[in-house]
């Protein structure tokens, strides 16, 4: 498995004990924290994010926040 991969499934596992369904807003501040202390680094995390939301899972919205637009990947 590529380490993108690694990440996606990490983010997308904490965005689920998040409960993040569409129509949610999620802070950056309740992913990136835990991401970095599983050892992924910023730009990593930022790189799978930039990607989620190239594929419309979410959109970046004011605050560091993250607006969930459609059900997550599994």
């Amino acid at each position: 498995m590529s380490r993108f991969n690694e990440i996606e499934i990490a983010l997308v596992e904490r965005l689920n004990a998040l409960k993040a369904e569409p129509g949610k807003i999620i802070n950056l501040t309740d992913l990136s924290p835990r991401l970095n202390a599983l050892g992924y680094a910023k730009d990593e995390v930022l790189a799978v994010l930039l990607a989620l939301e190239q594929d419309g899972i979410f959109v970046f919205a004011p605050g560091n926040r993250l607006r969930i637009l459609k059900a997550l990947p599994e």
